[in-house]
C-alpha cells in the first residue's frame, strides 16, 4: 500500500479544520497508510481524528514551533530545541525583516527542525503558512500537493518567499475558482499546478446536530439573535460588527450578537464592547464544539469578513436556511448572490448596520430570503470523490 502524510496546523474551530475531518473521515480506509501531523495538537476537532488515520503523536520540536507556551506538552526536548527558541528570540528582533511574521519565524526557526525519516510516496499540506513550509523543507515524497484556504493577495506574504515553495510543490489547491485566479494573478506561471477542491460540508451532518440543543439563555431570548461564527482575528472584521452592533442599539432595537470563535483579538474586542455600552448585547462567547444549535436559532447570521476563501461558516448558514448578512469582500459571490440568497452590504458599520435592520424590520424578504435558500442546492459531499481522484493521480 501507498504511504500519505497529511499534515495541518491546529486542530481549532476553522472552515478548513472542519473540513479536513470530514475528508479524513470519507478516506477509502483499506487503499492506503495514511499518516497525519498536527503542528499544534489542541482545539476541538482533535478528538475526531478518526482511528483509521495514524496519528503521529510525537513531534515535540514541531509541537513547540507551532504552540503556545502555556499547551505545549513539553517546554523543551532537548539541547537543539533550546537552541531553536533562543535563537529564534534573538535573532527575530532584527533578521528578516521583509518577511511575514510565519515566514520569518520558518527561517529562523523552523528550518532547523529535524527532517521526517519515514519516506512517503505523497505528501500534503493541508493548510498555508508554515505547513507548506514543512511539507516542502522536511518532508522526503515522490510528490507533494500545497493547499491555501484564503484569496492569496490579502495574505501577509512576502510573494518571493512564498514562491519558492509552490515552485516546488506538485500541485496547488485552493477552495474556490476565486482563490485560483487571486494565486494566478500573483504567480502567472504557475497557474498550470492550481485547482479548485472545495471544503466539504455534509448537510445532514450539520441538521442533526442542529436538532441539540443545549442550555443557554440565547434560546429564551425573545428579541432579535444574531450570530457570527469565526476566529477572533482582523481578517473577520468584528470591530466592523461592534460598530454596527452600536448603531443598531441606538435605533432602540432589542438584540442579541453571539460571536462564536476563539483567537488574539479578544482582549481588543472585549474593550470595544465595553467602549460602546454593549456588554448586555454582543457576547463573545467562545468556541462551541456544536455551534449548529447555534445557528438554527438566529434570525440573522452575520459575517463582517474583510476576506475569505470560500466560507464554510455560510455554507453551513445556508444549509440551516438562515437570512445571511455579509460584508462585500472579494470573494463573496461564491456562495451568495445578493437579494437572492442573502444580503451583501459594504465593508463598514453603518452598511452593516443598515442591513441588519433592513433584516430585522422587512419580515417579507427574510421569509423570501429562507424561501430561496430552501429551493438551493446544499452541501458537497461528493467533493470527496475530487479529493480522492487527486490522491490517487499523485499516487499512480
Amino acid at each position: 500500500m501507498k504511504d500519505v502524510l497529511i499534515v495541518c496546523y491546529g486542530m481549532g474551530c476553522g472552515g478548513a479544520e472542519k473540513s479536513l475531518i470530514s475528508f479524513l473521515n470519507r478516506l477509502p480506509k483499506d487503499r492506503w497508510n495514511v499518516d497525519l501531523i498536527v503542528a499544534n495538537p489542541n482545539g476541538m476537532y482533535m478528538k475526531q481524528i478518526p482511528s483509521t488515520v495514524h496519528f503521529l503523536n510525537n513531534q515535540y520540536e514541531l509541537e513547540n514551533f507551532a504552540t503556545p507556551m502555556s499547551l505545549r506538552r513539553k517546554k523543551v526536548c532537548n539541547g537543539r530545541d533550546l537552541i531553536n527558541q533562543a535563537s529564534w528570540q534573538i535573532k527575530s528582533k532584527f533578521l528578516c525583516k521583509n518577511l511575514s511574521w510565519n515566514e520569518k519565524r520558518w527561517e529562523l526557526w523552523g528550518k532547523h527542525l529535524p527532517k521526517i525519516k519515514k519516506r512517503y510516496d505523497l505528501a500534503i499540506s493541508y493548510m498555508n503558512g508554515p505547513t507548506n513550509y514543512y511539507v516542502i523543507d522536511k518532508v522526503t515524497a515522490k510528490k507533494k500537493i500545497l493547499w491555501i484556504h484564503n484569496e492569496f493577495e490579502k495574505l501577509d506574504v512576502n510573494y518571493d518567499y512564498e514562491r519558492n515553495y509552490y515552485e516546488k510543490a506538485d500541485r496547488v489547491v485552493t477552495i474556490s475558482q476565486d482563490c485560483v485566479d487571486s494565486f494566478a494573478r500573483v504567480y502567472p506561471d504557475l497557474r498550470k499546478k492550481a485547482l479548485v477542491l472545495e471544503n466539504i460540508s455534509s448537510p445532514e451532518t450539520i441538521r442533526n446536530a442542529a436538532k441539540l440543543v443545549p442550555e443557554d439563555e440565547f434560546f429564551q431570548y425573545e428579541g432579535l439573535k444574531i450570530v457570527s461564527i469565526g476566529r477572533l482575528a482582523p481578517q473577520k472584521g468584528y470591530e466592523i460588527a461592534i460598530d454596527a452592533a452600536a448603531k443598531v442599539k441606538k435605533q432602540g432595537i432589542e438584540f442579541v450578537w453571539y460571536i462564536l470563535g476563539e483567537g488574539e483579538l479578544r482582549t481588543e474586542l472585549e474593550g470595544l464592547v465595553k467602549t460602546n455600552e454593549l456588554i448586555k448585547e454582543v457576547k463573545l462567547v467562545g468556541i462551541k464544539e456544536n455551534p449548529y444549535p447555534y445557528i438554527a436559532g438566529c434570525d440573522i447570521f452575520a459575517q463582517t469578513s474583510r476576506y475569505e476563501g470560500k466560507s464554510i461558516a455560510l455554507d453551513e448558514a445556508k444549509i440551516l436556511n438562515k437570512p445571511i448578512l455579509v460584508t462585500n469582500y472579494a470573494t463573496v459571490g461564491a456562495s451568495i448572490n445578493n437579494g437572492e440568497n442573502g444580503l451583501i452590504v459594504s465593508m463598514n458599520g453603518e452598511s452593516v448596520a443598515e442591513g441588519l435592520m433592513q433584516l430585522s424590520e422587512n419580515q417579507q424578504l427574510r421569509n423570501q430570503l429562507v424561501e430561496n435558500l430552501k429551493k438551493e442546492k446544499t452541501g458537497n459531499e461528493e467533493e470527496i470523490n475530487k479529493y480522492i481522484q487527486l490522491i490517487e493521480e499523485n499516487l499512480n
